[in-house]
């Protein structure tokens, strides 16, 4: 029978709140389940229920006792399938695959040339993908959703890449689209830096109560991603956090942006801008990774110019500080993961331009997970698209108040 519209719009939400506690968990009972998720134990109990009936959960056995009855376990079955996860620098692709549980089947890191194009860089991924799921046995049926954090500006309602400085080939590309060709799976396309935000936040700072939280990536380029009240927020068009094309006061480069603005933050703080700086003082690098290097060998103009890049960063982190008033700012990328450099300048200039009320309990620290925060976070990001996609296999239309039993991977429709 047919919920009251207004009720049948909150049930796929708790639905999803249930599958995430699970897999957080790997395997959990009803009792944590209400813990977790806040619901009320008869909402868990006719939830769990519908899903056990739907396949989208298992009964394992009863769990260890903690001093009453022992409950009994909820896992994910084992054919529910896998999601794919990744991540794309200016010269990185970092994917991974893992199951519901989020247990890494299989990943790897490729060096890629961005400016080479989507079908090219997509292509070079998906054969990477395709030869390792054959090296561990796993079929690319098994992938259920895919989710792409990418380095540039997104329509995220769409998957569309929308004007990319210096990258050809990707201007207007559907994503979603090209990677459903060569996987077989639905897919969701975010801001890299986005996907970064997510993954921190959910697996080190939401554990610690934190709701508000900026997360710097600064390496090649330099954006932002902001988590509000515990989510992402991307703005109107998906382009909120764009802080690399924010104008640094009193600068006077002469340097032309991309965006084709002056005294830009990327034109003087990036990876790229560093790489300007160093080759100017007489130093063969060609990439902000070699930038870091630099300044990990203890070298000094090097260690220097990421502490001025660290003080133009807080000139602007300084006011956005001010108006969102962060609980936490992460630094992440290949210069933010650098600790005491960049952070020095950094801190420096976001406490002189800030106000007191907005700094007081501000905490400015580098990225807990480093390289596995895009990954991290772009698991996540596929595993809300899986769980959609399944809870629509596996559920009755009008449902959500009846489900239609679905034992098995074939009969949820996805073999």
């Amino acid at each position: 029978m047919p919920l009251p519209p207004d009720e049948a719009k909150v049930v796929p939400a708790e639905y999803k709140a249930l599958l995430r506690t699970v897999s957080a968990a790997g395997q959990t009972t009803r009792p944590e389940l209400v813990a977790q998720s806040g619901l009320p134990r008869s909402s868990v109990a006719a939830r769990v229920k519908e899903l056990l009936d739907g396949g989208l959960l298992v009964e394992t056995g009863q769990t260890e006792s903690t001093g009453g009855r022992r409950a009994t376990g909820l896992a994910f079955p084992p054919d529910m399938g896998m999601v794919l996860a990744l991540e794309l620098g200016s010269t990185h692709a970092r994917w991974r695959v893992s199951t519901f549980a989020q247990e890494v089947v299989a990943g790897a890191e490729l060096t890629v040339t961005i400016s080479a194009g989507s079908r090219k860089v997509l292509g070079q991924v998906a054969a990477s993908v395709s030869a390792a799921l054959e090296g561990v046995g796993v079929s690319k049926g098994a992938i259920r959703a895919c989710a792409l954090g990418f380095p540039g500006p997104v329509d995220f309602r769409v998957g569309r890449v929308t004007g990319p400085p210096n990258m050809a080939g990707w201007d207007h590309a559907t994503l979603p689209e090209l990677m459903a060709d060569w996987m077989g799976a639905p897919a969701v396309v975010d801001n890299d830096v986005n996907i970064m935000a997510l993954g921190e936040h959910r697996a080190v700072w939401r554990p610690e109560g934190v709701d508000n939280l900026l997360f710097i990536k600064h390496g090649t380029g330099i954006g932002c991603g902001i988590i509000a009240d515990g989510e992402v927020f991307r703005g109107a068009d998906g382009t909120a956090g764009e802080v690399g094309h924010m104008h640094v006061a009193g600068s006077q480069s002469t340097e032309l942006c991309s965006c084709g603005g002056n005294n830009c933050l990327e034109v003087l703080a990036s990876g790229k801008a560093l790489v300007r700086r160093l080759r100017a003082h007489g130093y063969e690098v060609a990439t902000a990774t070699e930038v870091a290097q630099l300044v990990l060998s203890g070298d000094v103009v090097a260690m220097n110019a990421v502490r001025d890049a660290g003080r133009a960063l807080g000139e602007i982190m300084g006011g956005i500080v001010n108006f969102f008033n962060p609980s936490v700012l992460v630094t992440g990328g290949s210069i933010g993961s650098l600790g005491v450099p960049l952070l020095a300048g950094l801190r420096e200039a976001v406490y002189a331009q800030a106000t007191m009320f907005s700094t007081r309990h501000l905490r400015i620290v580098p990225s807990r997970l480093g390289r596995d925060a895009g990954p991290r976070g772009a698991t996540l990001l596929a595993l809300e698209l899986a769980y959609d996609e399944a809870i629509r296999r596996s559920m009755t239309v009008d449902g959500f108040g009846g489900s239609t039993p679905a034992t098995s991977a074939k009969a949820r429709g996805w073999e």
